[in-house]
This record gives C-alpha cells, sequence and structure tokens, in this order.
C-alpha cells in the first residue's frame, strides 16, 4: 500500500515573501510619492516627495475607519460585491459630502485640499499597515494561518486565498477588518493589500486625473478626445457589468434561462466551466471591463503620474491572474486545457 500523498505546495504569488515584503514598502512610498508629484506647485508635474503623516491627518483617517468599522459592527459581514454594502458605503460618501458642502455653505473656512492629500495618503497606509499587523496576530492567535509570515501579512489568509486587488475601491474592506478584529469569528483572508488598497491606493489613487485636470486646465483634452475617452470607460462598463452579471448567474444556477444557453466545457469534478458570452471572448472578461475603464478615466492627463498607478496595478493583477491560471490548470487538468482550446486569449481579444 503506497504512503499517502503530501499535498502539493501552494503557489505563491508575487514572487513569495521576499516579493510581499518589498511589495509592502514600494506600494505605500509610490502611492505617497505620486500624490505629492500630482500636487506640485507650477504648470509642470511636482517633484515627488516623501511626506510623512502628521497627527491630524491620523487623526481624520483613525476617524473615519472608526466610524465606518462601527458601522459595520452593527450587522452581519457582507462581501465587496454585496448591493446593500454598495448603498452604505454610498450613503457613506453622501453624508461626507454633504457635510464639506454645509461646512462651505455657513462660511467655515475650510483649508486647502491639495497640500494635505500626501499626508493623508502617507497617514492612510500607515493606519492600512497597523490594521494588517493587527489581524495578522488575531489570525496567529487563533490557530489560522501557517504560511510564510511576511507573505501571510501582505496577501492574509492562506496561500490563494481570494483577496481584493489594490486598484478596486471598496470600503467595505476597512469595515470587515473592523468586523473582524470585534466580532468572534473565524480566520477569514484578509492582509495588508486589501486594506491598503481600500484605504489609501482607491480613495487617493482614483480621484488623481480628475485633481489634475482641475488644477490644469491646458492639460484638458478637446471634444473629441473626451468623448474617446468617455467611450473607452463606458465600453469597459458594459463589458464589466455583463461579465459579473453571467458569472453570477451562472454561479447561482447554470440553468437560468439567461445562461442557460451559454457553451460550457464539463470537468472530472462535475463542474462546468463558462466558455460563452463575454468569457467566450476571453478568459478575463471582468479584468479587461476595468482595464478599460481605468484606461478611458487616466487618459486624459496623457503621460502622467497617474498612469504610473494604472500600471503598477494592472503588473499586480497579471502577475496574480497568471498564478490563479497555474492552480485552475492543476486543479481541472485537461478540461482547462479545453477551455483555452476554447477561448485562447487571455485578457486582450486576438492579442493576449
Amino acid at each position: 500500500m503506497e504512503p499517502p500523498r503530501a499535498p502539493p505546495t501552494p503557489e505563491l504569488e508575487f514572487g513569495g515573501p521576499w516579493g510581499a515584503g518589498a511589495l509592502t514598502l514600494l506600494l505605500p512610498l509610490g502611492l505617497v510619492g505620486v500624490v505629492s508629484a500630482c500636487v506640485g506647485e507650477g504648470q509642470g508635474w511636482g517633484t515627488p516627495t516623501l511626506a510623512l503623516p502628521t497627527p491630524p491627518a491620523l487623526a481624520l483617517v483613525l476617524a473615519w475607519v472608526g466610524a465606518h468599522g462601527l458601522g459595520s459592527c452593527c450587522g452581519p459581514p457582507r462581501s465587496p460585491g454585496d448591493t446593500p454594502g454598495a448603498l452604505r458605503d454610498l450613503g457613506w460618501l453622501l453624508a461626507l459630502g454633504g457635510a464639506l458642502g454645509g461646512a462651505l455653505a455657513l462660511g467655515v473656512p475650510l483649508p486647502p485640499l491639495c497640500p494635505l492629500l500626501p499626508p493623508l495618503a502617507a497617514a492612510a497606509s500607515s493606519v492600512a499597515f497597523g490594521l494588517g499587523l493587527l489581524i495578522l496576530a488575531r489570525r496567529r492567535l487563533r490557530g489560522g494561518g501557517t504560511g510564510p509570515l511576511v507573505y501571510e501579512f501582505f496577501v492574509g489568509g492562506e496561500p490563494g486565498s481570494p483577496l481584493e486587488p489594490p486598484e478596486s475601491l471598496h470600503w467595505e474592506r476597512v469595515g470587515l477588518c473592523a468586523w473582524e478584529l470585534s466580532r468572534n469569528c473565524p480566520p477569514s483572508p484578509g492582509g495588508f493589500l486589501g486594506v491598503f488598497g481600500a484605504l489609501a491606493w482607491g480613495p487617493f489613487g482614483g480621484p488623481l486625473p480628475a485633481l489634475l485636470l482641475l488644477q490644469r486646465p491646458q492639460n484638458r483634452l478637446g471634444g473629441a478626445g473626451g468623448a474617446a475617452c468617455g467611450g473607452l470607460y463606458a465600453l469597459g462598463l458594459w463589458i464589466f457589468h455583463g461579465a459579473t452579471t453571467q458569472r453570477s448567474l451562472f454561479s447561482r444556477d447554470p440553468r437560468d434561462p439567461r445562461v442557460a444557453g451559454l457553451p460550457t466545457v464539463p470537468t472530472a469534478t462535475g463542474q462546468v466551466l463558462l466558455a460563452g458570452g463575454w468569457w467566450g471572448l476571453v478568459r478575463r472578461p471582468d479584468d479587461l471591463g476595468e482595464l478599460l475603464m481605468a484606461l478611458g478615466w487616466t487618459l486624459p492627463c496623457g503621460l502622467s503620474p497617474p498612469l504610473l498607478l494604472l500600471l503598477a496595478g494592472a503588473a499586480l493583477r497579471e502577475l496574480r491572474a497568471l498564478v490563479g491560471e497555474r492552480r485552475q490548470r492543476r486543479r481541472f487538468g485537461g478540461a482547462w486545457g479545453g477551455l483555452c482550446q476554447r477561448v485562447p486569449h487571455r485578457l486582450l481579444p486576438l492579442v493576449y
């Protein structure tokens, strides 16, 4: 009788512990540098500087995280894609905008926004680092997590656990972290990358193109260029919404009339892989949609610092996707090969 085989060692993303450790330093430093370059004085791009978190910036970020975490503790945890969570986040943003608008209407003097952005980005990165350490300590104390410490801090959970990419704006990740720290729940995925993406990368990296165009009107596109970028964004939104809707319907009930007629690939485990609709165009149409939206939002600024954030986020997503495809190939074997033959391109139709 053959001895039982040990399970295969999970393949680590981002180059393992060394890559995770380097990214833990490079991502915050790069974000703060890009933000400082975008708010630089003069008509050109400013010089990137290393802004440090100031006490008022730290207090503001901690107050925001505490208020959002308190709201999350009032109900059960939710996934970032849930509609109630998205509506709740919209309510938070509307409340914040209403408070700022009311302060302006009442004549309350507000400090200039641009000089506050670099220290706020640094404060948000520092708070994300602290939350990542707290979540790691909580998981380890409760017996969860056995992988490399630095890698687990960066990614969260076990190797291969799902996480949100840093370019996604999910404020619920912050609320979920507070919920994890205060409720008696089992260990779950969540690490520095997810918290940093929700607390620093999305809020400070996402609005930079709009900030640049407001600061430097001479860089604005004409009517044709603006229409092209708007069309690119709309195309990406259409693809992303269609792909995620098809995936959600198919995962809940493959016999749903809206997806029942789409081509599929059977697997040895009894599962079926979706190979039609948007998922018959490329193997990652959701990523394609997000990439097109990001390009439509960033290209109006031309060769600018926000483009560096877009390229960095796209590179991180691609690294994770390549590892994920190798896992799928090991999991489904020949069925995954059949899917790749039916849908040969990963991200860009007829190109890649």
